[in-house]
């Protein structure tokens, strides 16, 4: 038994590193404990790779080969390989083609995690089979984290340190309609020390508890509330007809808050959602849900962009706050809002997933901030009796 185990571990132990001499008369193989050594060649005695460039070389050219020729180490050559090409695409379709081709939005909106699960089989085999394949592994794995799944360190929060008395607290939070009344505005706003709160799909019982709020400065019109502990200078809403016109139901108004003297401009807003096509393709009615999702993209683009073009016009520092229906990795989102500062990509820990949907959880909701902000923290909050959960920032005015 003990022999048969010994057999299969030299058959699929990678080869060791063959170079040429500095006199080039020789070839040397350096084993595997000696790669990074220095060495000189037995038969003349010249230097072996001083430089460790050529060793290198070699070994990054092995990984176009399976360790051995018996099944175990081949097949996971092959299954390393077709890993490699899955991530590629994978990235490929969501930062260039989503909200493009519809195979490509459903992966974008889609669980993403799944495509890290290969690494579960793929690394601990590498460890007992063949080793270099770790290195591109690794490599997967760190772009599987970061641009296909979204996940952040939040490690720019080291640079910040908190300033309670500078800081302000934002809130973001489709209550999702009548469903709001399962918790008390007063109480929750309190507990999570929220300085201003704005709320998508606010209408109803909710919008009026919120209006009689005491001691608060409020505001609520068309699904969209404001609550702040600063007083509300001014309000203004986006022209809305366009948006209809098109098939949209986009709605983006802006409240002028006087925070201590000083007037910010901050927007609260709620884009359309693909929601419709996306279920329609769960559901295997693809000829259906594909062309009403390509269509709903045109949609949102239409209204990303006019409310980009509403943000622009307004002075002073400025915020906005709401439900995008994009997440961060959107080709769409990226060109009408990649230039502002997203809370949470630069602070956040973890994913972020803000719309709650059993093992789907994408990042919609966003808080960004312009470079008038210093992003302090920014967080999710408990689950509120929504198919969204709350998301929280801590900023200051620079």
């Amino acid at each position: 038994m003990v022999n048969s185990v010994l057999r299969f571990w030299n058959a699929a132990r990678p080869a060791d590193v063959v170079v040429w001499c500095a006199a080039h008369t020789h070839r040397v193989r350096l084993a595997r404990g000696r790669f990074w050594a220095g060495a000189r060649c037995p038969a003349c005695g010249a230097a072996v790779d001083p430089f460790r460039v050529r060793r290198v070389g070699a070994w990054v050219a092995r990984l176009a080969h399976p360790a051995a020729l018996r099944t175990i180490p081949r097949f996971l050559w092959v299954a390393t390989a077709a890993y490699l090409v899955i991530v590629a695409v994978a990235v490929g379709a969501i930062w260039l083609l989503a909200d493009r081709w519809w195979l490509a939005t459903v992966l974008l909106f889609g669980p993403r995690w799944v495509l890290a699960l290969p690494l579960v089989f793929l690394l601990p085999a590498a460890v007992v089979v063949d080793r270099p394949l770790l290195a591109p592994l690794l490599l997967a794995t760190l772009v599987v984290a970061g641009p296909i799944i979204g996940l952040h360190t939040g490690w720019r929060r080291v640079f910040v340190a908190p300033d309670p008395v500078r800081d302000i607290r934002v809130m973001s939070f489709n209550t999702e309609g009548e469903r709001g009344l399962a918790w008390a505005p007063a109480g929750v706003l309190e507990a999570l020390e929220v300085d201003v709160a704005a709320l998508q799909e606010c209408r109803g019982e909710i919008a009026r508890r919120m209006a009689t709020l005491e001691g608060w400065h409020t505001d609520a019109r068309g699904g969209a509330c404001l609550v702040s502990r600063f007083p509300i200078l001014a309000v203004s809403q986006m022209d809305r007809d366009a948006v209809r016109a098109a098939g949209g139901a986009g709605l983006v108004v802006t409240y002028r808050l006087d925070v201590e003297g000083r007037e910010i401009q901050l927007t609260n807003l709620h884009l359309d959602t693909p929601r419709k096509g996306l279920e329609a393709i769960r559901s295997g009615r693809i000829d259906e849900g594909a062309p009403m999702l390509e269509g709903k993209s045109a949609i949102r683009t239409l209204e990303h962009r006019f409310a980009r073009q509403w943000v622009d016009t307004l002075a002073g520092p400025r915020l906005v706050l709401g439900d995008f229906n994009s997440p961060p990795e959107s080709p769409m989102y990226r060109s009408h809002w990649g230039d502002w500062q997203n809370a949470f990509s630069q602070v956040g820990v973890g994913l972020g997933g803000t719309r709650l949907n059993g093992w789907i959880r994408a990042r919609i909701d966003h808080i960004l901030a312009d470079d008038a902000w210093i992003v302090v923290r920014s967080w999710l909050g408990p689950t509120l009796a929504s198919d969204h959960a709350p998301i929280l920032a801590d900023l200051r005015l620079r």
